[in-house]
Protein backbone atom coordinates (compact mmCIF):
# COMPACT_ATOMS: atom_id res chain seq x y z
CA UNK A 1 0.00 0.00 0.00
CA UNK A 2 1.52 3.39 -0.94
CA UNK A 3 2.78 5.44 1.93
CA UNK A 4 1.59 8.96 2.16
CA UNK A 5 4.01 11.45 3.73
CA UNK A 6 2.52 14.54 5.16
CA UNK A 7 4.75 17.30 6.50
CA UNK A 8 3.73 18.82 9.80
CA UNK A 9 5.07 22.07 11.08
CA UNK A 10 5.04 22.85 14.81
CA UNK A 11 5.04 26.32 16.25
CA UNK A 12 8.39 28.00 15.85
CA UNK A 13 10.60 28.83 18.85
CA UNK A 14 12.80 31.69 17.94
CA UNK A 15 14.34 31.07 14.52
CA UNK A 16 14.71 27.31 15.10
CA UNK A 17 12.22 24.73 14.06
CA UNK A 18 12.01 20.99 14.05
CA UNK A 19 10.37 19.21 11.18
CA UNK A 20 8.48 15.96 11.52
CA UNK A 21 7.16 13.60 8.90
CA UNK A 22 4.05 11.52 9.29
CA UNK A 23 3.56 8.07 7.91
CA UNK A 24 1.43 5.13 8.59
CA UNK A 25 3.91 4.20 11.35
CA UNK A 26 3.49 7.51 13.23
CA UNK A 27 5.35 10.76 13.53
CA UNK A 28 9.07 10.58 12.61
CA UNK A 29 11.41 13.50 13.46
CA UNK A 30 13.50 14.78 10.65
CA UNK A 31 17.33 15.14 10.93
CA UNK A 32 18.30 17.65 13.68
CA UNK A 33 19.37 21.00 12.57
CA UNK A 34 22.91 22.38 13.16
CA UNK A 35 22.04 24.47 16.25
CA UNK A 36 20.64 21.40 18.02
CA UNK A 37 23.77 19.41 17.30
CA UNK A 38 25.81 22.26 18.72
CA UNK A 39 23.78 22.21 21.94
CA UNK A 40 24.25 18.47 22.23
CA UNK A 41 28.00 18.85 21.76
CA UNK A 42 28.12 21.52 24.44
CA UNK A 43 26.24 19.20 26.80
CA UNK A 44 28.66 16.35 26.12
CA UNK A 45 31.62 18.64 26.70
CA UNK A 46 30.07 19.77 29.97
CA UNK A 47 29.66 16.19 31.10
CA UNK A 48 33.25 15.42 30.13
CA UNK A 49 34.44 18.49 32.01
CA UNK A 50 32.53 17.39 35.09
CA UNK A 51 34.01 13.89 34.86
CA UNK A 52 37.51 15.30 34.40
CA UNK A 53 37.01 17.56 37.39
CA UNK A 54 35.86 14.60 39.48
CA UNK A 55 38.84 12.52 38.34
CA UNK A 56 41.23 15.39 39.06
CA UNK A 57 39.74 15.91 42.52
CA UNK A 58 39.96 12.18 43.20
CA UNK A 59 43.59 12.09 42.05
CA UNK A 60 44.50 15.07 44.22
CA UNK A 61 42.68 13.57 47.19
CA UNK A 62 44.40 10.21 46.67
CA UNK A 63 47.78 11.92 46.36
CA UNK A 64 47.20 13.78 49.60
CA UNK A 65 46.15 10.57 51.35
CA UNK A 66 49.25 8.76 50.06
CA UNK A 67 51.43 11.65 51.23
CA UNK A 68 49.76 11.58 54.64
CA UNK A 69 50.26 7.80 54.80
CA UNK A 70 53.98 8.10 54.06
CA UNK A 71 54.30 10.96 56.55
CA UNK A 72 52.62 8.87 59.24
CA UNK A 73 54.75 5.84 58.38
CA UNK A 74 57.94 7.93 58.51
CA UNK A 75 56.95 9.37 61.87
CA UNK A 76 56.16 5.88 63.11
CA UNK A 77 59.52 4.52 61.90
CA UNK A 78 61.40 7.46 63.40
CA UNK A 79 59.60 6.95 66.71
CA UNK A 80 60.38 3.23 66.72
CA UNK A 81 64.01 3.93 65.84
CA UNK A 82 64.28 6.47 68.64
CA UNK A 83 62.66 3.98 71.02
CA UNK A 84 65.17 1.27 70.12
CA UNK A 85 68.05 3.74 70.44
CA UNK A 86 66.85 4.84 73.87
CA UNK A 87 66.45 1.24 75.04
CA UNK A 88 69.94 0.34 73.87
CA UNK A 89 71.35 3.38 75.60
CA UNK A 90 69.55 2.58 78.85
CA UNK A 91 70.81 -1.04 78.68
CA UNK A 92 74.35 0.21 78.14
CA UNK A 93 73.97 2.50 81.15
CA UNK A 94 72.73 -0.40 83.28
CA UNK A 95 75.66 -2.53 82.14
CA UNK A 96 78.09 0.15 83.26
CA UNK A 97 76.25 0.76 86.53
CA UNK A 98 76.76 -2.87 87.48
CA UNK A 99 80.42 -2.20 88.22
CA UNK A 100 80.69 1.62 88.28
CA UNK A 101 79.23 4.51 90.21
CA UNK A 102 76.80 6.97 88.65
CA UNK A 103 79.52 9.58 88.05
CA UNK A 104 81.89 7.01 86.52
CA UNK A 105 79.12 5.79 84.22
CA UNK A 106 78.37 9.31 82.97
CA UNK A 107 82.06 9.79 82.19
CA UNK A 108 82.18 6.57 80.16
CA UNK A 109 78.99 6.82 78.09
CA UNK A 110 78.44 8.93 74.96
CA UNK A 111 76.24 11.90 75.84
CA UNK A 112 76.77 13.93 72.65
CA UNK A 113 73.20 13.40 71.38
CA UNK A 114 71.37 12.87 74.64
CA UNK A 115 70.81 14.29 78.08
CA UNK A 116 71.36 11.67 80.80
CA UNK A 117 70.62 11.99 84.49
CA UNK A 118 71.43 9.26 87.02
CA UNK A 119 70.42 9.43 90.67
CA UNK A 120 72.07 6.93 93.03
CA UNK A 121 70.74 6.00 96.45
CA UNK A 122 72.69 3.71 98.77
CA UNK A 123 70.59 1.20 100.71
CA UNK A 124 71.14 -1.65 103.16
CA UNK A 125 69.43 -5.02 102.73
CA UNK A 126 67.78 -7.20 105.35
CA UNK A 127 70.99 -9.18 105.82
CA UNK A 128 73.04 -5.96 105.82
CA UNK A 129 73.86 -6.35 102.13
CA UNK A 130 75.09 -3.19 100.40
CA UNK A 131 72.49 -2.16 97.80
CA UNK A 132 72.34 0.71 95.32
CA UNK A 133 69.20 2.12 93.74
CA UNK A 134 69.63 3.94 90.40
CA UNK A 135 67.06 6.23 88.76
CA UNK A 136 68.05 6.69 85.09
CA UNK A 137 66.54 9.41 82.90
CA UNK A 138 67.45 9.67 79.20
CA UNK A 139 66.22 12.17 76.61
CA UNK A 140 67.64 12.51 73.11
CA UNK A 141 68.04 15.96 71.65
CA UNK A 142 66.34 14.91 68.37
CA UNK A 143 63.08 13.88 70.02
CA UNK A 144 60.80 15.19 72.72
CA UNK A 145 60.58 11.85 74.53
CA UNK A 146 62.02 11.12 77.96
CA UNK A 147 62.76 7.56 79.01
CA UNK A 148 63.00 6.63 82.66
CA UNK A 149 64.06 3.34 84.23
CA UNK A 150 65.08 2.25 87.71
CA UNK A 151 67.61 -0.42 88.64
CA UNK A 152 68.80 -2.20 91.75
CA UNK A 153 72.40 -3.29 92.19
CA UNK A 154 73.05 -6.09 94.65
CA UNK A 155 75.94 -8.45 95.46
CA UNK A 156 76.05 -11.92 93.90
CA UNK A 157 77.27 -13.03 97.33
CA UNK A 158 73.85 -12.37 98.86
CA UNK A 159 74.73 -13.53 102.37
CA UNK A 160 77.95 -14.08 104.27
CA UNK A 161 78.69 -17.52 105.72
CA UNK A 162 77.29 -18.04 109.18
CA UNK A 163 79.60 -18.82 112.07
CA UNK A 164 78.61 -22.49 111.86
CA UNK A 165 79.27 -22.62 108.12
CA UNK A 166 82.71 -21.04 108.32
CA UNK A 167 85.53 -23.58 108.28
CA UNK A 168 82.90 -26.29 107.94
CA UNK A 169 80.26 -27.65 105.53
CA UNK A 170 76.53 -27.23 104.81
CA UNK A 171 74.56 -29.10 102.12
CA UNK A 172 72.36 -25.99 101.66
CA UNK A 173 75.39 -23.76 101.26
CA UNK A 174 74.76 -22.42 97.73
CA UNK A 175 71.14 -21.56 98.54
CA UNK A 176 72.34 -19.53 101.51
CA UNK A 177 75.24 -17.75 99.84
CA UNK A 178 73.87 -17.23 96.30
CA UNK A 179 70.16 -18.09 96.41
CA UNK A 180 70.89 -20.85 93.86
CA UNK A 181 70.86 -24.61 94.13
CA UNK A 182 74.14 -26.22 93.18
CA UNK A 183 72.48 -27.58 90.03
CA UNK A 184 71.66 -24.04 88.87
CA UNK A 185 74.92 -22.39 89.90
CA UNK A 186 77.58 -21.85 87.24
CA UNK A 187 80.37 -19.46 86.32
CA UNK A 188 77.92 -17.33 84.31
CA UNK A 189 76.20 -16.33 87.56
CA UNK A 190 79.29 -14.23 88.28
CA UNK A 191 79.64 -11.79 85.34
CA UNK A 192 83.34 -11.03 85.89
CA UNK A 193 84.57 -14.45 86.95
CA UNK A 194 87.53 -16.31 85.44
CA UNK A 195 86.58 -19.91 84.61
CA UNK A 196 89.34 -22.52 84.30
CA UNK A 197 90.05 -26.19 84.91
CA UNK A 198 93.11 -25.56 87.07
CA UNK A 199 94.97 -22.76 88.83
CA UNK A 200 97.97 -22.55 86.50
CA UNK A 201 98.83 -18.98 85.47
CA UNK A 202 95.75 -17.36 86.96
CA UNK A 203 95.12 -13.84 85.59
CA UNK A 204 94.42 -10.95 87.98
CA UNK A 205 90.75 -11.19 88.97
CA UNK A 206 88.48 -11.19 92.00
CA UNK A 207 86.40 -14.31 91.25
CA UNK A 208 87.74 -17.66 90.10
CA UNK A 209 85.58 -20.63 89.08
CA UNK A 210 87.79 -23.74 88.90
CA UNK A 211 86.40 -27.08 87.76
CA UNK A 212 89.06 -29.53 88.91
CA UNK A 213 92.10 -29.57 91.19
CA UNK A 214 93.82 -26.32 92.14
CA UNK A 215 97.44 -25.87 93.23
CA UNK A 216 97.63 -22.30 94.48
CA UNK A 217 100.79 -20.31 95.17
CA UNK A 218 101.29 -16.75 96.27
CA UNK A 219 102.19 -15.46 92.81
CA UNK A 220 98.69 -16.34 91.57
CA UNK A 221 97.01 -14.11 94.16
CA UNK A 222 99.64 -11.46 94.80
CA UNK A 223 97.19 -8.81 93.58
CA UNK A 224 94.82 -9.39 96.53
CA UNK A 225 94.82 -8.25 100.16
CA UNK A 226 92.31 -7.54 102.92
CA UNK A 227 90.82 -4.61 101.01
CA UNK A 228 90.80 -6.46 97.68
CA UNK A 229 89.78 -9.99 98.71
CA UNK A 230 89.06 -12.92 96.38
CA UNK A 231 86.35 -15.53 96.01
CA UNK A 232 87.66 -18.91 94.88
CA UNK A 233 85.13 -21.58 93.93
CA UNK A 234 86.48 -25.12 93.47
CA UNK A 235 84.01 -27.51 91.81
CA UNK A 236 84.68 -31.26 92.07
CA UNK A 237 88.35 -30.81 92.87
CA UNK A 238 91.02 -30.67 95.57
CA UNK A 239 92.64 -27.44 96.75
CA UNK A 240 96.20 -27.04 97.99
CA UNK A 241 97.73 -23.78 99.23
CA UNK A 242 101.50 -23.90 98.84
CA UNK A 243 103.89 -22.50 101.41
CA UNK A 244 103.83 -18.72 101.88
CA UNK A 245 100.50 -18.41 100.05
CA UNK A 246 98.44 -15.71 101.77
CA UNK A 247 94.79 -15.99 100.77
CA UNK A 248 92.36 -13.19 101.66
CA UNK A 249 88.68 -13.81 101.00
CA UNK A 250 86.28 -16.74 100.68
CA UNK A 251 87.04 -20.28 99.49
CA UNK A 252 83.93 -22.23 98.40
CA UNK A 253 84.45 -25.92 97.73
CA UNK A 254 81.54 -27.59 95.93
CA UNK A 255 81.03 -31.24 95.15
CA UNK A 256 78.39 -32.68 92.81
CA UNK A 257 79.39 -36.32 93.52
CA UNK A 258 79.70 -38.45 96.67
CA UNK A 259 83.50 -38.29 96.38
CA UNK A 260 85.21 -36.57 99.32
CA UNK A 261 87.67 -33.88 98.26
CA UNK A 262 90.69 -32.49 100.11
CA UNK A 263 91.71 -29.06 101.36
CA UNK A 264 95.41 -28.75 102.18
CA UNK A 265 96.99 -25.65 103.69
CA UNK A 266 100.79 -25.87 103.78
CA UNK A 267 102.89 -24.55 106.66
CA UNK A 268 103.35 -20.78 106.54
CA UNK A 269 100.32 -20.53 104.22
CA UNK A 270 97.21 -18.80 105.53
CA UNK A 271 93.53 -18.18 104.92
CA UNK A 272 92.05 -14.93 106.23
CA UNK A 273 88.31 -14.78 105.71
CA UNK A 274 86.67 -18.20 105.54
CA UNK A 275 86.44 -21.49 103.71
CA UNK A 276 83.14 -23.36 103.32
CA UNK A 277 81.92 -26.51 101.61
CA UNK A 278 78.65 -28.20 100.68
CA UNK A 279 79.99 -31.62 101.72
CA UNK A 280 82.50 -32.90 104.29
CA UNK A 281 86.16 -32.47 103.32
CA UNK A 282 89.41 -34.20 104.04
CA UNK A 283 91.45 -31.39 105.59
CA UNK A 284 95.15 -31.02 106.17
CA UNK A 285 95.48 -27.63 107.82
CA UNK A 286 99.11 -26.99 108.69
CA UNK A 287 98.93 -23.25 108.07
CA UNK A 288 96.89 -20.55 109.82
CA UNK A 289 93.12 -19.97 109.53
CA UNK A 290 91.74 -16.60 110.60
CA UNK A 291 87.98 -15.99 110.27
CA UNK A 292 87.37 -12.35 109.32
CA UNK A 293 83.96 -10.75 108.86
CA UNK A 294 85.66 -7.53 107.74
CA UNK A 295 87.38 -9.28 104.83
CA UNK A 296 84.13 -11.02 103.85
CA UNK A 297 82.20 -7.73 103.90
CA UNK A 298 84.86 -6.11 101.74
CA UNK A 299 84.43 -8.99 99.32
CA UNK A 300 80.64 -8.73 99.32
CA UNK A 301 80.69 -5.00 98.55
CA UNK A 302 83.23 -5.32 95.73
CA UNK A 303 81.78 -4.21 92.39
CA UNK A 304 83.16 -7.26 90.58
CA UNK A 305 80.62 -9.34 92.50
CA UNK A 306 77.76 -6.96 91.74
CA UNK A 307 74.66 -7.80 89.74
CA UNK A 308 71.99 -5.39 88.51
CA UNK A 309 68.32 -5.86 87.66
CA UNK A 310 65.59 -3.52 86.38
CA UNK A 311 62.87 -2.78 88.91
CA UNK A 312 59.59 -4.17 87.48
CA UNK A 313 57.15 -1.49 86.38
CA UNK A 314 59.70 1.33 86.57
CA UNK A 315 60.31 1.63 82.81
CA UNK A 316 58.21 4.28 81.10
CA UNK A 317 58.41 7.07 78.56
CA UNK A 318 56.61 10.37 78.26
CA UNK A 319 56.71 13.55 76.24
CA UNK A 320 59.06 16.21 77.50
CA UNK A 321 56.46 18.84 76.56
CA UNK A 322 54.25 17.47 79.31
CA UNK A 323 57.01 17.15 81.87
Amino acid sequence: MPTTNTEMQWPQRGNRKTEFKTSHGGVVPTRPTAPLRFQQGIAVLGIVAILLSAITFSAISTSQQVQQFYTIEKTKRDTEKAHVTHMQQVKEIAKLLRSHSASQTLNRIDTSNATILIEQTDLVGEEQQPLQHFDVRVSQDESNMIYTAKFLRYPSLLRLPTSTQQLSWDNQLTEWLFNRSIEHLSATYFPQSVAKQDCVNLPPASIFWIEGDCQLDNEDIAHSDENQPLMLLIVDGDLSLHADTQFHGLIVMLSTTPYTHTLHVSPEASIKGAYVSNQPLNTSLDGSLTPSTTVLKNLQSHTTLAKIIPIPGSWYRNSSTND
